[in-house]
């Protein structure tokens, strides 16, 4: 019996032992599923953490952005400032001494150039426009070539071609070699230029005819002196002698020919009694003597 009973006290204490031992396994587990539970609660997810570092990569971006874009701006502004200083410190010098000109001034003057460019001047060394104030020169229909270059530090140098005049036209007028007529500049001195006369839509052919003629009367009393056409009389030509011709419509040079042949045979004696001549007809001429006409 004593047996037994022990026996049965040993069951008991190892069932004891198994149900605290379950206890205490239960216990364990519970106690770490809490701290799992609390670890999970407090972690961050991934795709949070991404965009974290999305959005700081974006925020260092405009940052650096921003510090290219305040540079550029501030050396932008520092090299206006700098030209703009330039220029006020050139425009406090009396522009026209800044002006250096080159050129013939038979029809235009340096001081008219000047006062052309002087707004141009204004503007200041560096921000003067060279193209304009080239533009500007070459509006003048006496200028056929211009250059402009800046000249260190106070100003620009000008050099200038102007158009040749090759006869007066009409008084007002003046034509020149390449064939356009020009205003007559009022202090422009034309004393030993021809005078061409006509309509204005036959003035290349005019100085066409005025070439020929002074290639063919070279000797100084024959030279042309004046040379017109119009519808009723045809060409009309006064020497240097004074000698007028008549000359009609046609075979203009043949005719010249023909008094030319007679000036250096039976007129050579009485060529400064000459006053006019018709050579209009197909085999003579008609001699007016000057005092004749008076």
């Amino acid at each position: 019996m004593l047996a037994r009973s022990r026996k049965n006290w040993l069951i008991g204490a190892w069932a004891s032992g198994v149900v605290g031992t379950e206890y205490a396994v239960k216990g364990a587990g519970a106690k770490s599923s809490k701290k799992k539970g609390k670890a999970i609660r407090g972690a961050s997810p991934l795709g949070s953490t991404t965009h974290d570092k999305l959005r700081l990569n974006w925020g260092r971006c405009f940052f650096l952005l921003a510090i290219c874009a305040g540079f550029f701006v501030v050396l932008y502004g520092g090299s206006w400032l700098w030209k703009w200083a330039l220029s006020v410190e050139l425009s406090q010098v009396d522009a026209l001494e800044q002006v250096k000109v080159r050129g013939a001034f038979n029809a235009v003057t340096e001081e008219e150039l000047r006062e052309a460019l002087l707004p141009y001047l204004k503007a200041g060394f560096f921000s003067a426009d060279i193209q304009a104030m080239q533009r500007t020169l070459l509006a003048n229909p006496w200028i056929t070539a211009a250059a402009v270059n800046r000249r260190w530090p106070k100003g620009v140098e000008v050099d200038i071609s102007e158009a040749q005049p090759l006869a007066v036209w009409e008084q007002d007028k003046l034509l020149v070699a390449s064939g356009k007529l020009l205003p007559r500049p009022a202090h422009m001195k034309v004393q030993a230029l021809p005078e061409l006369a006509g309509d204005e839509e036959l003035v290349e052919r005019i100085m066409s005819q005025y070439r020929a003629l002074a290639g063919l009367l070279t000797t100084r009393d024959m030279e042309v002196k004046r040379l017109s056409f119009d519808d009723l009389g045809g060409w009309h030509l006064e020497l240097m002698s004074g000698v007028e011709l008549k000359l009609g419509h046609d075979a203009l040079l043949e005719r010249v020919h023909r008094f030319l042949f007679l000036s250096r045979g039976v007129l050579a004696p009485h060529l400064q009694k000459v006053a006019s001549v018709d050579a209009r007809y197909s085999n003579a001429i008609a001699v007016q003597w000057k005092d004749e006409k008076e």
